[in-house]
């Protein structure tokens, strides 16, 4: 963060993301904070600003910093490994403690939950753990957890080896396709204790339905109007796995848009009305970063004034928001086994870079700038036509 977004923060005082304290010996409160916030919906702590908003200082060495990451560390659970720096507000070194909105919530500090409410950090209630503990096992992350029920046969082997025989051309991942399934699994995480995980069987299972109906499904149409659905025409709905998925998606949206052909030297050529690589990313991001504990199926709406790709997710706030999609930002897929399998594609890079990529591309095609939304859980990519 730049200093002038950080001393506006100080300027607009502690609020529902951003808490003040004068030392590092306040370190108890600290770790309740930093609780609430991943509880809630992520947000800042700095360390060397009193309560009147007035930059007091902190000395911060190596050592301040470890012992700062090593008290949240060993005092929440799950445990919590935010973003810690040494920042200098008004010529005085200080702490920055950012922590994003967790997937893997709810938290508790020295063993209590807190969330955030306002400026304070509360108890949570009974209720509300219960049923944050209940999100957290059908959440984000939910990609690495193991599916006792499922086998091998549940497998769908020709995507598999195709997959490894993509990665070993595009990313080098030199594996042997003559492996049985088992092993090659195995060394991609996708069996973990003698187990498939849920992200094998979403990625190359053969029926996926049969464990998530309605978690996984992409729905497409091409609709006559802009507002509406009941005027559509060719609806298709891709219910593969997420390996195949991606490849009938991608192909249905270039069918569906504009083409212009232009001569060539030799034969003519075409251009989409989109570049196809905006396209390509649109999908990926789509698949990479939905949220498959929704039971609400993607959508793919193609209408005459925009094209929009439209998923349930998570924004990681506040080191993720819809304002740093159009710049450079960190990394946060909530689907990581999943993401890594799209990145050995080389589909998907580990680098945020891209939703920007989807920007910079569609403007120097000569289109206007994608929009990107967020509301009641649901993202929203908008490509005007």
């Amino acid at each position: 963060m730049h200093h002038d977004e950080l001393m506006q923060l100080i300027v607009d005082g502690g609020s529902e993301a951003v808490e003040f304290k004068k030392s590092a010996g306040m370190m108890r409160e600290a770790v309740e904070t930093i609780c609430a916030f991943a509880n809630h919906h992520g947000g800042y702590l700095i360390v060397g600003i009193d309560d009147d908003g007035s930059v007091t200082g902190q000395h911060v060495s190596d050592d301040t910093l470890k012992n700062v990451a090593n008290e949240i560390k060993l005092n929440t659970e799950p445990r919590l490994y935010p973003s810690i720096e040494k920042v200098k507000l008004s010529g005085k070194d200080c702490i920055l403690v950012t922590i994003e909105e967790s997937p893997l919530k709810p938290h508790l500090a020295y063993g209590r939950p807190f969330l955030r409410v306002g400026p304070t950090n509360q108890r949570m209630d009974r209720e509300q753990y219960q049923y944050l503990l209940q999100q957290r096992y059908n959440g984000y992350g939910f990609d690495t957890q193991i599916l006792p029920q499922a086998g091998i046969q549940d497998i769908d082997l020709e995507s598999l080896f195709k997959f490894v025989e993509t990665a070993n051309s595009v990313r080098d991942l030199n594996e042997n396709t003559m492996l049985p399934p088992e092993i090659i699994l195995e060394k991609l995480d996708l069996i973990r204790d003698g187990h498939l995980t849920k992200a094998a069987l979403l990625l190359f299972g053969h029926q996926p339905e049969k464990y998530f109906l309605n978690h996984f499904e992409i729905k497409c149409g091409i609709f006559i109007t802009d507002d509406g659905y009941d005027q559509v025409i060719n609806e298709k709905e891709y219910k593969q796995n997420l390996f195949n998925n991606f490849e009938l998606v991608l192909y249905y949206i270039l069918e569906a848009i504009k083409k212009n052909s232009r001569k060539g030297r030799i034969h003519r050529l075409e251009a989409y009305e989109f570049p196809a690589a905006v396209i390509r990313e649109a999908v990926v991001n789509m698949i990479v970063h939905r949220d498959y504990r929704q039971d609400i199926k993607s959508t793919v709406e193609i209408r005459p004034s925009a094209i929009s790709l439209n998923n349930p997710a998570q924004l990681f706030t506040p080191t993720i928001s819809i304002e740093r999609l159009k710049q450079y930002h960190p990394s946060r897929p909530g689907n990581k086994l999943i993401a890594r399998i799209f990145y050995l594609l080389r589909l998907f890079e580990n680098w945020g870079g891209g939703t920007l990529k989807i920007v910079n591309e569609t403007v120097k095609s000569g289109k206007k700038e994608p929009q990107f939304s967020y509301s009641d859980g649901i993202f929203r990519l908008e490509l005007l036509r």
